[in-house]
């Protein structure tokens, strides 16, 4: 498993991990509305919109990968930013082999997300908030684990020409 986190907010206690495996992270520009302040953090759905650009999905289009950098101006104290000087942003991009562990904070608060005791696969979405849901209609993955404690889940990514 990879982890990605920056150093000097991990001192100052501001981390949401991705933890990932055989994924790649894909770097581009994040583009974003203007006064748009919505935060994303790493583990939300972003969609790529041409030339090497990326923009939070917001239910329209399809998802491309999961942010793998904080850009949240609202998050914690004061905020995190971890943009490159012109908008260089890195998202993470697999297949159906690719397992990534996303912290609470990406998720969406009013899902409920739970592993069916028969082993049947229990699909997630992304939801128009770019947060990883379990209803909308992009399919992104189906869910492996929740951890005991409700913090984080497992998801196991869907091919990018597969649905459900």
């Amino acid at each position: 498993m990879m982890y990605t986190t920056n150093a000097h907010d991990a001192f100052l206690g501001r981390t949401a991990n991705i933890e990932y495996d055989n994924a790649i992270q894909y770097a581009g520009v994040l583009v974003r509305d203007e006064g748009d302040t919505k935060d994303i953090l790493p583990g939300m759905v972003v969609k790529h919109i041409g030339d090497k650009q990326m923009k939070l999905y917001d239910g329209t289009g399809t998802p491309f990968g999961l942010a793998a950098i904080f850009v949240a101006p609202n998050y914690g104290r004061g905020g995190i930013n971890q943009l490159g000087q012109n908008g260089e942003f890195t998202a993470i991009v697999g297949n159906n082999t690719t397992t990534v562990r996303i912290n609470v904070d990406a998720l969406d608060q009013a899902s409920s997300f739970a592993v069916k005791a028969d082993g049947t696969k229990v699909p997630v979405y992304a939801n128009a908030d770019g947060r990883i849901s379990m209803t909308g209609t992009a399919v992104v993955g189906h869910l492996l684990e929740v951890a005991p404690d409700n913090k984080s889940i497992v998801i196991q990514l869907a091919d990018p020409a597969v649905a459900a």
